[in-house]
């Protein structure tokens, strides 16, 4: 989810930064994936570990959402600033 609050500021409910591989490394760190498992159960760890390659998910965000946003976010600028 993104807002535009004016033309030059917005702001997102994704991170931008995040991507499966870096996202893989952060919960396979013991400290992360024991509060994982102590807050939502073992089911959810593992859950989550298995969606960072599903293409619905984080890899969309990273293939077509984020560029599209930015694309279009671009796009409007270069409008205002033409004007």
């Amino acid at each position: 989810m993104a807002i535009r609050f004016s033309p030059e500021v917005f702001g997102t409910q994704f991170h931008p930064e995040a991507d499966s591989r870096g996202m893989l490394r952060y919960y396979l760190m013991d400290d992360k994936r024991k509060w994982v498992i102590d807050t939502h159960g073992e089911a959810k760890y593992f859950e989550m570990i298995d969606r960072l390659d599903d293409p619905d998910k984080i890899l969309l965000t990273e293939a077509v959402i984020i560029p599209s946003f930015l694309h279009h976010a671009a796009e409007q600028l270069q409008g205002v600033l033409v004007a």
